[in-house]
């Protein structure tokens, strides 16, 4: 597992490198093409400019923006006790310091956790895991 998280944080870091060339390769070009190549170091700085707001946004507040986008409703012990219950003794099973924010998504679509659906015909909902 930890091989996965490293893997992954690897994969991301590169994702966002490529980001940034990819986005001083357009400011270049853009400065070039219509400004001349006297104005290249002005491109390229507000190409950097750009990814740095793009990297600030995403860092800090890109669980919002996607939270918003879905209209996740935030859960609290009282709205949903079966599954904040749930979510507690995950939590001390896995030793994490506390427990974490429950939101719901309203949609019909598997979730991307799902790994396998289960259609039980006197349940109210499938069943993933």
């Amino acid at each position: 597992m930890w091989q996965q998280i490293q893997l992954n944080k690897r994969k991301s870091l590169f994702l966002i490198i490529l980001m940034a060339i990819i986005l001083v390769l357009v400011g270049a070009s853009i400065a070039i093409l219509y400004f001349g190549t006297e104005y290249i170091i002005e491109g390229i700085s507000i190409a950097v400019g750009i990814w740095l707001i793009m990297l600030l946004v995403s860092y800090f507040q890109g669980d919002k923006i996607v939270l918003s986008i879905s209209y996740a409703v935030k859960i609290s012990e009282t709205d949903n006790p079966k599954l904040y219950n749930i979510v507690e003794e995950m939590t001390i099973a896995s030793g994490l310091p506390k427990i974490p924010e429950i939101y719901i998504v309203d949609e019909k679509a598997p979730a991307a956790f799902k790994g396998k659906i289960i259609n039980c015909p006197h349940c109210k909902n499938e069943i993933g895991f």
